[in-house]
């Protein structure tokens, strides 16, 4: 899954005046609300996401309740969005620009699914009250996520996260064959791909798992005055062959380890902290980062590897292919390590945050608080899992408590969608 271009601005040069004093002042860590996250879309009326053909009947009877093809994928794009909100916390709100494409790279047996990231990208500025300068000066961030830590918006009037989704596999046998989107929660179908988790794992991008090295020469991108920056990214990336993280490497060294597979390593100690999380994937203390030998663009380093799985066997979110089983039981603590200081494990931890249900549900119940469901005589709550068919735990904001749902526990890390 490939990233998309940004357009890099930096204060580094031309600080504004606040910028003067920073340093001596003492910002607190905001508390922030659930982040914001909101989706601008590009597609022209009747195309992509204002589609006005047929709705996918998979994905109705999954519980998509849109009546076109186009209300299907906004209701879907924006139920990744909700998700990602309900995760973390900012006091700015993230504007996501989307599209769906015809022209992207597909045949009979692979495809692109997606391509995001950042738009902007933003290194020393000065935080807003309640705020914060970055941690690491000199360190490029993406623009959502330097927005959170600032509070305020760096890059005014832009969007902070561009995402395309391939049109054609919806579109043309040719692409993938048979198979299709599926807009619903839960498991997809046999011949679907999802698009929730496709857009989860791509909106992940733009909320900064990327680097902006260039993986083919181990460069730094650099300043409009041709100064080369770290990326808040690489700062957690070391290679354990050579024992070094990649702000001390060279060039070529950073060019050598982006396919030095098995030796590229996340060192963030968050991500550290939860490796008894997982079965595979870990080696020399930490956790395993995506580097094939040639080298894949728009895959190699800001993915984790293919045999990151949770306990259970089941695949990482952010690995560089869809596996259907994607976790956030590390990418949670990676977005932590990089500054998105509270994400959240779980949003039903109070109990009053809790609606509880004990009648047996049928149709579609919509609830604005984290849902605890009595099923069977046995209670089901939100951030816990059972074998019990028929489960129902649930997000808060919308998300559809249904007799027979599939959807487990999303806001359990260990668990996801």
């Amino acid at each position: 899954m490939s990233l998309w271009g940004i357009v890099v601005v930096s204060e580094r040069r031309a600080p504004p005046p606040l910028a003067r004093i920073v340093l001596a002042l003492v910002w607190p860590m905001p508390l922030f609300a659930d982040a914001d996250l909101q989706p601008i879309y590009l597609d022209s009326p009747g195309s992509g996401f204002y589609s006005s053909a047929s709705p996918h009947a998979p994905s109705s009877a999954g519980g998509n309740p849109g009546a076109t093809l186009g209300e299907q994928r906004r209701w879907a794009l924006e139920k990744a969005l909700e998700f990602w909100g309900l995760r973390l916390d900012s006091g700015v709100p993230v504007e996501v620009e989307v599209a769906m494409a015809g022209d992207m790279f597909c045949n009979s047996t692979s495809a692109v699914l997606a391509s995001a990231g950042a738009r902007t990208i933003h290194a020393n500025w000065s935080p807003a009250a309640g705020g914060s300068g970055p941690s690491f000066v000199d360190t490029w961030h993406g623009q959502a996520l330097a927005n959170r830590i600032a509070n305020k918006d760096n890059s005014s009037g832009a969007a902070d996260i561009g995402a395309t989704f391939n049109r054609r596999i919806d579109e043309s046998t040719s692409c993938l064959g048979s198979t299709v989107w599926y807009y619903a929660l839960g498991d997809a179908p046999p011949g679907t791909v999802s698009f929730i988790k496709t857009a989860l794992h791509e909106i992940a991008h733009g909320l900064n798992v990327q680097t902006y090295v260039d993986l083919a020469s181990g460069q730094k991108l650099t300043t409009s005055d041709g100064t080369p920056l770290d990326d808040i990214y690489m700062v957690f990336l070391e290679d354990h062959s050579i024992g070094k993280i990649w702000p001390n490497m060279t060039d070529s060294e950073r060019q050598a380890s982006a396919t030095d597979t098995n030796d590229l390593h996340w060192v963030g100690p968050d991500v550290v902290a939860q490796l008894g999380s997982l079965s595979d994937g870990v080696s020399g203390g930490h956790v395993e980062m995506y580097a094939p030998s040639p080298l894949e663009g728009g895959s190699s380093v800001s993915h984790w590897d293919v045999d990151v799985d949770d306990l259970n066997g089941n695949s990482e979110l952010m690995e560089p292919s869809a596996t259907g089983s994607e976790k956030l039981t590390v990418t949670d603590e990676m977005l932590s390590d990089m500054g998105w200081n509270d994400v959240a494990a779980n949003n039903c931890a109070a109990a009053a945050d809790r609606l509880t249900l004990t009648s047996v549900l049928s149709g579609t119940n919509q609830h604005d608080a984290c849902v605890s469901v009595t099923y069977d005589g046995a209670a089901v709550d939100s951030g816990a899992t059972t074998a019990t068919a028929g489960q129902q735990v649930i997000l808060r904001n919308g998300f559809s408590v249904r007799l027979g749902a599939s959807f487990r526990a999303g806001t359990d890390p260990a668990t996801g969608l």
